[in-house]
């Protein structure tokens, strides 16, 4: 039996290391519906720096991509550790470079036939997809899981470059399906590099980090710039995500909280690299508890002090921090030097255990720094 370990502190900077290309990115595992549709497209289009008529084409790509997985999805009659392969989602944006990536189980049986579907799909010309689609449309030939064949024509056509999928098994019933769209916005310029060719882009890629999340228990990242914008649709990314779990119900509100603050350090209080407030969010489960981590750039000149703050606010005591909170409170400064603010005492009363975090030196000017709080 497969043990999964949790996403420890030290994973916050592997993962943003991993994704260093994007400019943004937003992965999700759990269970599909069109509320969550309606969150992840608002989490993208308030992310990337791209024109309407762009946004549009990778909404309708988003929307298309979630209605194949829900065409073509299986669930086992019975989960266990061995074959609990919760549906997968992850959007990037890479210069003018973006990438759709999905994984769903399917069932053995239903394997050849879609393989032989998108092989097919990938040798036909861009008008000879036209044509197909036209045909398709004209003859209604509407397959019996609501025009699934449609669909995948409609993503070639847009995306202009191959469907890139593949197949793992999980069991003599089941295997994952993976797929990766991949098109470029001609707009903003620069070299076009297939996903085939980058290896940090390719589906592989995608493989590589489903199978780290899942082993990870982590259920959803977003890296990239944190304007104050990009807050409230994660808010709603994180409540679709969590709406279903039971033993998350008596402890939303404070959820909410701490994510709110998390964000908003990272869009306040990180170093601004390149004009842009960088940095990494995710939500992980530990057992019957759930883990909200961040990571953002800071400069290296105010590390140890920063440091010795969360030294000592987190080595105290409830009564010390009922005193230093009422303190904070009726400051005028609402920041007294030498201690944390309000947010850090809020963090560190609602978490189930000791708050963690650490920090990576990059390089002369800036260090990378992890925080976790457990709910």
């Amino acid at each position: 039996m497969q043990l999964l370990k949790t996403m420890e502190i030290e994973d916050i900077y592997t993962y943003f290391k991993n994704l260093s290309i994007d400019d943004f990115s937003l992965a999700y595992m759990g269970d599909f519906d069109d509320e969550l549709t309606s969150s992840l497209m608002e989490a993208n289009e308030t992310s990337i720096n791209e024109q309407a008529k762009f946004k549009k084409k990778i909404s309708f790509l988003v929307a298309e991509s979630f209605q194949n997985i829900i065409r073509h999805k299986e669930k086992p009659e019975v989960i266990n550790r061995t074959n609990n392969k919760p549906n997968f989602f992850l959007i990037r944006n890479v210069g003018n470079q973006h990438y759709i990536s999905s994984c769903n189980l399917i069932s053995n049986t239903k394997k050849e036939d879609l393989s032989e579907k998108l092989k097919s799909i990938n040798t036909l010309s861009e008008e000879r997809l036209k044509e197909v689609y036209l045909d398709a449309l004209e003859n209604n030939e509407i397959s019996e899981k609501g025009g699934g064949g449609l669909g995948l024509i409609e993503m070639a056509r847009k995306s202009k470059f191959p469907l890139e999928f593949d197949f793992e098994f999980v069991n003599f019933y089941y295997s994952s399906f993976y797929m990766q769209i991949h098109f470029t916005s001609s707009e903003r310029g620069g070299e076009i590099i297939p996903s085939t060719i980058n290896k940090q882009c390719n589906i592989h890629f995608v493989k590589d980090l489903y199978t780290k999340m899942l082993g990870e228990s982590v259920l959803m990242i977003r890296k990239g710039d944190f304007s104050q914008e990009s807050i409230l649709p994660l808010i709603g990314l994180l409540e679709s995500n969590l709406k279903t779990q039971s033993d998350f119900l008596g402890s939303k509100t404070k959820t909410i909280y701490i994510l709110i603050e998390l964000l908003q350090n990272i869009s306040k209080h990180g170093a601004k690299i390149n004009d842009k407030h960088e940095g990494f969010f995710a939500i992980s489960k530990k057992k019957e508890k759930y883990v909200l981590s961040s990571g953002n750039y800071i400069h290296n000149n105010i590390v140890e002090s920063f440091k010795q703050k969360l030294d000592t606010t987190t080595n105290l005591n409830e009564t010390e921090l009922k005193e230093l909170y009422t303190k904070i409170i009726l400051s005028e400064e609402q920041n007294i030097k030498g201690n944390a603010g309000v947010g850090l005492i809020e963090m560190i009363k609602y978490s189930s255990e000791k708050i963690k975090y650490s920090f990576t030196k990059i390089d002369e000017e800036k260090s990378f720094f992890s925080l976790s709080v457990t709910i």
